[in-house]
């Protein structure tokens, strides 16, 4: 799955929040929708089945609570991140929103790039582990994400933890060619620039643990996982 795949909706009375935030977002590469009506986004939600939803607590109607155990009770949604973004800071607001099947809760003001940065972390681990199986079996190595563990012909490898998640991600799409930016975004949360050499770094160590016959480079473009 790459950023241009990935749907968030947002949720928030508020115009103005919505306006910059699904700015930010857009130019991340995400695909956003939005409503400041709770029933409106509700059904929104239901339509578009987004990977994450960002909602504030404090809605007319059906507040974001009401919101959560609504999309909660949707079967497509079960694995949909929930998302609080709201100024409500009290203990019980927070322990209510988690008990509703919350996956985190942000309280307003939050810079922008640490809200991004915090949604973009929430996903990596969505696309990376929410997976069939915590064990993937690709070729000859089989992948344990349980246990941050690898498997070479049988024989047990272990990985530093970028260079399991940058493995983990080639393997859930194994022959796609997955970009530079998508790697580093994913992985990392930001931008990794072709001069800065921290993606080669990881591939190169793990060729040398693995072999080079895994992972395939495309010049000017990024890395496959071959099989």
């Amino acid at each position: 799955m790459i950023i241009s795949e990935l749907k968030i909706l947002l949720i928030d009375t508020n115009v103005e929040v919505i306006s910059s935030v699904e700015l930010a977002l857009k130019s991340e590469g995400f695909k956003v929708f939005s409503s400041s009506n709770s029933k409106e986004a509700i059904q929104l939600g239901k339509e578009e089945l987004p990977h994450l939803v960002l909602v504030d607590l404090l809605m007319p109607e059906l507040d974001g609570i009401d919101i959560c155990l609504e999309l909660r009770l949707d079967e497509k949604l079960k694995d949909t991140l929930i998302v609080f973004h709201t100024e409500t800071n009290e203990d019980y607001s927070q322990i209510a929103a988690f008990n509703a099947g919350a996956d985190d809760y942000i309280i307003k003001p939050v810079k922008m790039r640490v809200l991004i940065s915090r949604l973009k972390a929430l996903l990596k681990r969505h696309i990376i582990y929410n997976a069939p199986s915590i064990k993937k079996e690709v070729a000859s190595l089989l992948i344990d994400r349980e246990r941050y563990l690898i498997f070479k012909d049988g024989e047990e490898i272990i990985l530093p933890r970028k260079e399991f998640e940058l493995l983990s991600l080639l393997s859930t799409s194994p022959r796609k060619v997955f970009t530079r930016k998508e790697i580093s975004q994913l992985i990392w949360g930001y931008e990794i620039f072709a001069r800065n050499r921290t993606i080669d770094v990881h591939i190169r160590k793990l060729r040398e643990k693995l072999g080079n016959k895994y992972i395939k480079t495309i010049k000017g473009i990024g890395y496959s996982l071959e099989i």
